[in-house]
């Protein structure tokens, strides 16, 4: 019973993307050699790894066990030749990094430009979801470092502060006959149809600790809808469909081309941090120790002037 580091490869890419088509383009094999691999693989183990469907394909219990051996092998081999490459002068690898919405989709592309530049020969694999995913993945060691919009309450995390990014009320500019709107009341919130996120977003707890904090509840609040994402939530606005708080770093061309107006809430001031996380008991690869300080080190500039570097 053997295997080799392709086929492990092949095997771990597979799993992880539930299919054969975006794990071949990320491994650069075409499919009928990603499949010869797997079943390659299968035949010296002597067991099935995967229930293969029409469109998809799932693991077997055999499977899973492996997934998570391949996990771990795969990171000790990709932490070994960084390591030598680290000790000759030479940061590279590949790093997989989590971050929540906002951070993810408006900050966090923009500050890998100049990243990029320092490190050419790291690789940043960045994938989006809400805070609660991000340390999901954290503890269970599937990532090296996340960048959430919560502090979280992981005992086995650790969270270290980048920027305060600050959370305002928007609405479709025009979509209140009269013109501009002045500055609400608080109570005055009671009438406004608001969307907001999600369960899990960073965005949205920020929100309803603030109203606790004022003696609101959240649920009292007139929502209409409940969107799973930032962009979903500012198409809302533009669209007519209600009102809502965002952070600002999302919406600033918006409201620079006027399409989007910002409303003064009168006595609430809505502000969260936005964090670098990682496992504390977990080392990181020279590769990921760099990007997490050059983060760290940079971190005031993520909500900031975007061409600064």
């Amino acid at each position: 019973m053997s295997f080799d580091l392709r086929q492990l490869k092949a095997f771990e890419a597979v799993a992880r993307h539930g299919g054969f088509s975006r794990a071949s383009e990320e491994v650069g094999l075409t499919q009928p050699t990603l499949s010869t691999h797997i079943r390659n693989l299968e035949d010296n183990l002597g067991a099935r790894l995967f229930d293969r469907a029409s469109r998809s394909v799932s693991l077997t219990p055999t499977g899973v066990l492996l997934a998570d051996y391949a996990r771990k092998i795969l990171a000790l081999y990709e932490e070994s030749i960084e390591a030598i490459e680290a000790f000759t002068g030479n940061i590279r690898g590949t790093i997989h990094v989590q971050a929540s919405t906002v951070p993810g989709e408006y900050l966090l592309p923009r500050w890998l430009v100049n990243f990029h530049r320092r490190y050419p020969e790291v690789q940043v694999i960045l994938t989006v979801s809400d805070s609660a995913v991000v340390f999901e993945k954290i503890e269970g060691g599937e990532i090296a470092v996340g960048v959430t919009g919560s502090p979280g309450n992981h005992a086995s995390v650790e969270s270290r502060l980048l920027c305060e990014d600050t959370i305002v009320l928007v609405r479709a500019s025009g979509s209140v006959p009269g013109g501009r709107t002045p500055a609400l009341e608080i109570q005055e919130l009671f009438n406004v149809p608001l969307i907001r996120r999600e369960p899990g977003s960073g965005t949205q707890l920020a929100l309803d600790n603030t109203m606790r904090q004022q003696g609101i509840d959240p649920e009292s609040l007139r929502t209409i809808v409940a969107l799973g994402s930032t962009r979903a939530v500012i198409e809302g606005v533009l669209a007519g469909l209600g009102w809502a708080f965002v952070s600002r770093s999302t919406v600033t061309r918006e409201l620079e081309a006027r399409i989007l107006e910002e409303v003064p809430v009168n006595g609430l001031s809505i502000s969260r941090g936005l964090y670098a996380v990682r496992h504390k008991r977990r080392t990181l690869s020279p590769a990921a120790s760099c990007f997490l300080e050059e983060l760290v080190r940079s971190g005031l500039y993520l909500a900031g002037d975007p061409e600064r570097s």
